[in-house]
């Protein structure tokens, strides 16, 4: 797990899974382009924990922690209201 993909190659081969990649690219926004995946899985708490300690191990290391799959699944309607 420590090939250097596209943030878009790693939502599509990591599907439904919560990731940590090391960025090793960004755009002039700072925005992740590249990155090697460091821990993937299903459960979001188990991922945390996995990047808090890769974290504590390399203070300096650029990560992004995200859910690669559909925030809202297909067929699910939302409403948003202001209150």
């Amino acid at each position: 797990m420590r090939d250097d993909l596209k943030i878009a190659e790693i939502r599509e081969k990591y599907d439904g899974n919560w990731v940590v990649v090391e960025v090793t690219k960004v755009d002039k926004y700072d925005n992740p382009l590249r990155g090697r995946v460091l821990f993937q899985n299903p459960d979001e708490a188990e991922v945390t924990r996995h990047g808090r300690k890769y974290r504590e191990e390399h203070p300096k290391a650029d990560l992004y922690y995200f859910f690669a799959g559909q925030a809202i699944p297909t067929g699910i309607g939302v409403m948003f209201v202001q209150g």
